[in-house]
Order: structure tokens, then sequence, then C-alpha cells
């Protein structure tokens, strides 16, 4: 459930569009006014303002939207319910004048609010100090209370389903055209940012369903990449795709695995062949994996797909490819040992490319709140 609301100073003009909405606006609840129109209405609220001269942003306005899978099953009624008693939570009493208006003409239906924030005996009920932040926390305070989702909850959902879906896309693409493409396809709008200095910077993702015209001013829809995951960075996507594409390059002009293996070295990529069991010289051994990184790489923590010291594991980076290269001709490395895993390096390597494929199924992201939590922790541990 996205929400905002904001102190300022209004004129009528507020008043006239949360009832109007090009005609479609419905007023559901008005306290302590008499007049029936916005010019009354506001002369009304302005009076009472000026009974305490210290307040200059006398007004709270905000609105709140549910996604519109769940705001069409809410009664009118329900929804003035929900904002009502938010509004009671941060300070908002039965002598504060209001006015509020179901909006419909936008993709999400939603509600608006007008409160003062002096009361009728002149006293200022409402603090302004984090009011977006309070007011947001006392929604769904309400919608914990009633038994609906929250805009957190609603987020943790979307950012599980664009991080599985992402991650998916990764392992059958090639680049960045093919994947926004894929992406589409799957309901999904990619948006890449870049600069000079690095080329492609950041991403963001956005649900086609959640793209609403009416109100992008209001809030952005979707997610940048670090707010999905914060384990899977654009600069270990471009990695990813720039060996998937030398792989690919390689592949065509070798005709076993050491020509192979060859031809990505002088691309300055590294690869390390993965036996089922220990490595035998003089017989063909079943392949497992192959485990590619680019030589000098910087990259020294671990990431989605990315393991520190070992690289990227083609079978989880693109299971396809994987089979392809495991069909080249073996008999050129069934007496070279120097270039496989041997099973003491850092941690089994079964175990690694095991875990590659199951953060598919357990999406790594941390909530905004819960990294603040371990930051503070951090912090206090210092």
């Amino acid at each position: 459930m996205n929400n905002s609301a904001t102190t300022r100073t209004i004129t009528k003009i507020a008043l006239e569009y949360n009832g109007n909405d090009k005609g479609t606006a419905e007023m559901i609840s008005l306290n302590c006014l008499l007049s029936s129109n916005p010019d009354g209405q506001y002369l009304e609220m302005k009076t009472v303002a000026e009974r305490n001269s210290k307040v200059k942003k006398w007004a709270l306005t905000g609105y709140i939207s549910q996604p519109d899978e769940i705001g069409r099953k809410l009664k009118d009624e329900e929804f003035a319910e929900i904002a009502t008693r938010a509004l009671g939570k941060i300070g908002v009493t039965n002598k504060n004048q209001y006015r509020l208006d179901i909006h419909n003409i936008t993709k999400h239906k939603h509600i608006h609010f007008i409160v003062n924030r002096i009361d009728i005996s002149g006293k200022c009920t409402v603090k302004a100090h984090d009011i977006g932040k309070r007011f947001g926390e006392a929604v769904r305070e309400v919608c914990k209370e009633k038994g609906l989702l929250t805009d957190v909850e609603i987020g943790i959902q979307k950012k599980e389903e664009m991080l599985k879906t992402l991650t998916e896309v990764i392992r059958s693409e090639n680049n960045f055209d093919d994947l926004i493409a894929a992406m589409k396809k799957r309901g999904f709008e990619i948006q890449l940012s870049s600069n000079v200095k690095d080329g492609i910077s950041g991403m963001r993702i956005v649900m086609e369903k959640d793209k609403n015209f009416q109100t992008e001013r209001i809030y952005k829809a979707g997610y940048k990449l670090s707010e999905i995951s914060n384990q899977l960075k654009i600069s270990e996507i471009k990695s990813l795709f720039e060996i998937k594409q030398a792989i690919r390059e390689a592949q065509k002009h070798a005709d076993n695995l050491k020509e192979f293996r060859e031809n990505l070295q002088q691309k300055g990529i590294s690869v390390k062949i993965q036996y089922k069991g220990e490595f035998k010289v003089g017989q063909k051994n079943e392949i497992q994996d192959f485990w590619l990184n680019k030589n000098g790489d910087s990259q020294e923590k671990n990431g989605f797909f990315f393991r520190k010291n070992v690289g990227f594991s083609l079978s989880a980076i693109d299971p396809g490819l994987g089979d392809a290269v495991k069909s080249l001709n073996q008999n050129s490395v069934v007496n070279d040992a120097s270039n496989h895993l041997r099973s003491e390096t850092n941690e089994s390597l079964i175990e690694i490319a095991g875990g590659l494929l199951s953060d598919f199924l357990n999406p790594t992201y941390v909530s905004q709140d819960e990294d603040e939590l371990w930051k503070k922790k951090r912090k206090f541990r210092r």
C-alpha cells in the first residue's frame, strides 16, 4: 500500500483538486466542516488555522493507494476507515477538520486527505517531525489490524518475483538488449542507467502492471537492483555477459577442450575444469562443470553468481552452454592435470554450484528496514 503525508500551507486549489479528479472524485468523509464546496471549506479551515499563529504549514495532505488487485475489492467505507484510523494514530482527533475523497480515475484506486493540523480549539495536534515516516508506519499498523498486506509485505513479494525472473533471464540471455526484451515478455520493464566512466552503471526493474502514468510525479514505480538484492550487482551481470559471449566465440573456433581453453586464455579468461571425483591421468574423466574467471578481476567478494577465487560456474550461468562445451572432444585433456580444480580448493565446489542454483529459489535481498538494523548492529560492535 503506497502512502504519502506532508505538511504544507494550502490554497483552495488543493481542496478543488481533491474534490474533482476530472469529475469522478467521491467525497467519502467530512469532519468539522459545514460548507459543501471547496471554497467554503477552505475559508473554514483557514479561519481555524489562524487561531494558532505559530504554525505556518497548517495543513496535512496526502494519499493512500492499494495495488489494483486489492484496492478494487475494498469498499469506499473500508478505505475511509483505514485512512481515519491511520490519521488518528498520528494525532488527528474528532476536533480536527478534514476531508477524504476517493479517486478512481487513475489505474490504482486511492484516497486523498486534507487535514487541518490545528483543531477547533487552536491546538496543533499533528507534529510535523518525520510525518511521512510516521504516517506510513500508522497505515501499516492499521493494515495488519485489518488483515491486509502492507506496502512492505507487498514490496517483498514483488522483489522476490523480480529477482527470480531476472536471474532466470540472465542465465538464458547473453547481453543487455536480449535481457530487456526477454524481461518485457515476462511483464517487466528494465531501465538501465549509464555514465561515461563505467558505461552501464545501474538498473531499475518495474512491473508493467504497476505503471501508473497519472501518479509518476508522486512516486516512482519499481525498484533499483540494489533494493532487490544485496548480492547481485550490475558489474557482476556485465562480467557474466562478457564471459558468456567469449565462451560462444571460443566454442565456434575449437574442436577440443584444449583449443577451447587456449582461445579463452587469449581473451584473458582462465578456465578450470571440475570433474566428478578425483582427476586421474591417462583416462577419460567425467566433467561436472567449468569455472571461468577474468584474469585480474578486481571483484573480491562473493556475488550472486560469482565466487571469490573461483569465478563463474558455467552450469549456473548457462546450463545449455555448459552442456555444449562438455560435448567438445576431451581427448586432449586426459593427461593434463594443470587446469582442473582440486578438491581442497576453498570449499566443496559441488556445494558452491548447488548453492548457486538454490539462490534462484531463495532470493537474497535485504529489506530497507532490515538493512538499517544490521548497520546499527555492526556500528555497535565496533
